[in-house]
């Protein structure tokens, strides 16, 4: 599998056109999850907004509350940095539990990399293989 087809699985699935942040904003306050994921994204990263983690952790949290696993996978890297929130490693295991439990990819493998349990953390790379394959077919 290419790196590129790699890191759309583990983004939100397929490649979408530039989206302007006021559409997208408009979208997610209406309560649309992809559309908050892609503004906490481009808030993040810096494009097409303002580099701004505390904005780009709001908006993570909203898609995430909307049980988006993509965006909780990300929110609990960010709760675990630090990175635009307090640093808060129970709610970023939390978050990654519920994102594995939804079949997200990343988030099992994490999972799997923090197990301290051989035999579970074995299991834990398999199914976020079978995930993984998954998301690709």
């Amino acid at each position: 599998m290419s790196a590129l087809l790699l890191a759309l699985v583990l983004v939100g699935g397929a490649a979408q056109a530039a989206e302007p942040a006021p559409a997208l904003q408009a979208r997610a306050q209406g309560g649309d999850a992809q559309a908050a994921y892609r503004l906490g994204l481009m808030a993040r990263n810096g494009e097409g907004l303002p580099r701004d983690a505390a904005l780009a952790a709001r908006w993570m949290e909203q898609a995430a509350r909307v049980q988006l696993p993509q965006a909780m996978f990300t929110l609990s890297n960010m709760l675990m940095a630090g990175e635009g929130v307090v640093r808060d490693e129970a709610a970023a295991r939390g978050w990654l539990e519920q994102a594995a439990e939804m079949g997200h990819p990343a988030a099992l493998q994490e999972l799997a990399l923090r197990e301290p349990d051989a035999q579970k953390a074995e299991l834990l790379m398999r199914q976020a293989a079978h995930a993984l394959q998954h998301a690709v077919n």
